[in-house]
């Protein structure tokens, strides 16, 4: 049994199977909250470490609810995890529908079950058809705020999971409209660069890692026209701008923005160690290809850094219930993730994000493609 596993299995909710984000958290909106990101990834640790049972108590959850429709509630950004019902008042985005999706067509290919990849087929198809896109790239959700805002990190999640569906369709019209979708959306993502979204500029760290976590196929394949060398020289000086923009200087960690943007939200850097363990799954899945290439001095460098962030993360494990969690970031004090972000938590508060990537980095598993890190 994996160390951080527990941690899970014994925070699930008796008798909803959801599991609460921030479990001793003073923040009073934050209590009894599990956010639907952390859910699907918890969800994807459950399914990795082989308990099935406890995995589909979350998945029958996604795949029991209504599609979302204008002004409900049903799919939301997070969930009391007591009563099952939507919590912060949030709505839809299209970030954690598409890692509910994820987590369908994991627990599908688990166990043989076509009823959870039909679902995660209709929760795309129905972001496809019902949320605004602008110039092949999504909007974050269909009300405002988020109907005027486009993420990178969205829609990369979008594209990650439209990436794990599309093999498993037979060939016919839908197959050929979800690959026509990945083009186009990829080809939006492209020409964002690192930027947080469409008119948006600031720098944040889970666009450079989610960019990476796709893999170097899903590059060659939609990018690069089986280009090796371009996306070699792509991927160095992408890898090398994460490194200078985010690394926290004196330390192994990763920050959520440069310090540009932490001096905006008028915050000291801080290791975000969801993120710094990103970075770490990120560099050792490119540094095979890249040594491949013939870029060993650099596949090396990349697989020190790599190990320092995920040691940097595990030193700072916190117990709970006898279990082993860990925090959403390294600092002592919550802080600002971005001028006009939401407040991370600091690190004597165990956070089900921080413990979930911590699981994937220390396994050697992306979720993001389902498959294994190479050694």
């Amino acid at each position: 049994m994996h160390p951080l596993y527990p941690y899970l299995h014994k925070l699930q909710h008796p008798h909803s199977g959801l599991i609460e984000s921030f479990p001793l958290t003073p923040v009073d909106y934050l209590r009894r909250v599990g956010f639907t990101y952390d859910l699907s990834l918890s969800a994807l640790v459950l399914i990795h470490h082989g308990s099935l049972h406890e995995a589909s108590r979350i998945i029958e959850f996604f795949r029991s609810m209504p599609l979302p429709i204008e002004g409900g509630w049903d799919f939301n950004t997070a969930y009391n995890v007591y009563r099952r019902a939507p919590a912060l008042n949030e709505g839809m985005q299209v970030g954690p529908i598409a890692w509910s999706a994820l987590a369908l067509i994991r627990y599908s290919e688990s166990t043989g079950q076509f009823l959870y990849r039909h679902k995660a087929a209709l929760l795309l198809d129905w972001i496809r058809r019902n949320v605004p896109h602008f110039q092949g790239g999504l909007v974050m959700g269909i009300e405002d705020p988020w109907s005027s805002r486009m993420s990178c990190e969205n829609n990369w999640a979008y594209y990650a999971a439209l990436r794990a569906l599309c093999p498993l369709l037979p060939h016919g019209r839908l197959r050929e409209v979800f690959e026509g979708e990945t083009l186009s959306v990829r080809a939006w993502l492209t020409r964002q660069g690192g930027n947080r979204g469409q008119e948006d500029s600031v720098k944040a760290l889970d666009v450079y890692t989610s960019a990476l976590l796709v893999g170097p196929q899903a590059h060659l394949a939609q990018a690069f026209d089986n280009d090796g060398r371009a996306l070699a020289a792509w991927a160095r000086d992408w890898i090398g701008e994460m490194i200078a923009l985010f690394r926290v200087p004196g330390t192994a960690a990763f920050d959520y923005a440069d310090a540009k943007e932490a001096r905006r939200a008028d915050r000291p850097r801080v290791g975000w160690l969801e993120g710094t363990e990103q970075v770490s799954i990120a560099l050792r899945l490119w540094a095979p290809w890249l040594r491949a290439m013939g870029d060993t001095a650099f596949a090396d460098d990349m697989e020190q850094v790599a190990a320092a962030a995920h040691d940097h993360v595990i030193g700072h494990c916190l117990t709970i219930r006898g279990t082993i969690a860990i925090p959403n970031t390294d600092s002592r004090q919550p802080v600002l993730t971005f001028a006009d972000g939401w407040v991370a938590r600091p690190d004597n508060e165990p956070a089900l994000n921080g413990t979930t990537w911590a699981y994937f980095s220390d396994v050697g598993f992306n979720p993001y493609t389902g498959t294994l890190l190479r050694s």
